[in-house]
């Protein structure tokens, strides 16, 4: 099949393949984050890794040594350069690179290109996959999948997850210039050698349709949630139990604590709150120490390092109202799938498609992000109004149950199978 070619998903060979079968393939995964990784990225490859090896494919992952938020490689995966093991069937090679907790240009470009480097050999040398599947951010990693995909003539699936580098500018974590001309040079790249283009929501798509190949293909495979998380969506949680104050009014936020985030707003809204409202923020990320600052001389936030997926979510399930916070227009937040199966109505601090999302459903309050005003008026709303809290919780669980992640998973494998067939 050629670089770009339409994938009739819908059409009578992808039918009979959702039939039939498409007998065992090799499947290639390039991510830079994978288990045992607290990450969106890891929760949406790994969820693909499952639904291909469920319709009996075989999966090869290639990916860092877990380090990522704190920067320093977890114990258990210090010995050798590559280290290969058997994860849920897949079969994981990490690769040793370079990685440092000072999170600035140059040590985020050594930490991607040293994976990009030796995950472009391993990838060369290594058996032949049917397909890659490589998974973008950072662009990089699309980039290798590109290099190998050539080099074994075989089919290319870019997973965008996000838009780099226009998502790096829109947080300031570039500046315009020359590296993001090159990196648009690039994203454009990736978008012609791709056979398939998987991304996760409608406003990603329209923004690389528009730099792609007429006629390429683009499918939405939204990120999703879980059953565990549905099952504590169900429990009723003792907040003494998990450490937690009660008689306050608690709102709460769990995941990355980034740039793309602005948790000093939530922060700002706590202190306008006051006494009788509790925030918690479970997480870690470049922006915690600033926030960690920030908060010094509020009793009334507390923060809370990470958490697996079911521990995390009993905390969600134990306050009043679960916080979403996302800073840009396009980015519909990989968390919110996961905080809508906790069964807790939602204030979601936003923009742009994620408003748009979080308003057409009816599963929270959106306000605008950066107006502190507006979010306390909102948590002091769902306090005063228990039958709201008790509607927008249930609709959030019923969106939630409508995005599971084996459901989008399964998607991808037939889209998957279906380039085969058509190559």
């Amino acid at each position: 099949m050629r670089p770009g070619a339409r994938l009739e998903s819908g059409g009578p060979q992808a039918r009979r393949i959702r039939q039939y079968g498409a007998g065992t393939m090799r499947v290639l995964i390039l991510s830079q984050h994978y288990v045992p990784e607290i990450t969106a990225a890891r929760f949406r490859l790994e969820a693909f890794a499952a639904g291909l090896m469920r319709r009996g494919h075989d999966v090869q992952v290639i990916c860092p040594v877990p380090n990522h938020p704190r920067g320093m490689i977890e114990d258990g995966y210090r010995d050798g350069l590559v280290l290969r093991r058997r994860v849920d069937g897949a079969e994981v090679t990490y690769l040793r690179i370079l990685t440092s907790p000072v999170k600035t240009f140059g040590t985020r470009m050594a930490y991607y290109g040293s994976y990009a480097a030796f995950a472009s050999v391993m990838g060369a040398v290594g058996a032949r996959p049917d397909v890659v599947i490589a998974s973008s951010p950072p662009l990089s990693v699309a980039a290798v999948g590109t290099m190998l995909a050539a080099r074994h003539r075989v089919p290319l699936v870019a997973d965008i997850r996000d838009l780099w580098p226009q998502s790096a500018v829109d947080v300031g974590e570039l500046e315009p210039g020359s590296v993001v001309k090159v990196a648009e040079r690039l994203e454009r790249f990736v978008y012609r050698r791709a056979n398939l283009v998987v991304t996760a929501n409608d406003a990603f798509r329209r923004w690389i349709a528009e730099r792609a190949p007429r006629g390429a293909a683009v499918e939405v495979i939204e990120n999703g949630t879980t059953e565990e998380l549905l099952e504590v969506g169900r429990l009723s949680v003792d907040r003494a139990s998990i450490g937690l104050p009660d008689g306050d009014f608690l709102w709460a936020y769990a995941g990355n604590i980034g740039l793309a985030h602005g948790l000093e707003f939530a922060a700002d809204a706590a202190r306008i709150l006051g006494r009788g409202y509790y925030l918690l923020v479970i997480g870690e990320g470049p922006r915690r120490a600033a926030l960690q600052r920030r908060v010094a001389d509020q009793p009334t936030v507390r923060l809370e390092g990470l958490m697996n997926p079911r521990e995390a979510g009993k905390h969600l399930r134990a306050a009043d109202v679960v916080l979403v916070s996302e800073r840009q227009e396009r980015t519909v937040s990989a968390k919110l799938y996961d905080v809508c199966a906790i069964g807790r109505p939602i204030v979601a601090a936003c923009r742009g498609e994620l408003m748009r999302i979080i308003e057409s459903e009816q599963i929270g309050l959106a306000v605008t992000h950066g107006d502190t005003e507006a979010m306390a008026s909102a948590i002091r709303r769902l306090r005063s109004d228990r039958g709201l809290c008790e509607r927008l919780g249930s609709r959030a669980q019923e969106f939630a149950r409508s995005h599971l992640r084996s459901r989008q998973a399964d998607r991808l494998a037939q889209l998957v199978e279906s380039l085969r067939t058509q190559g």
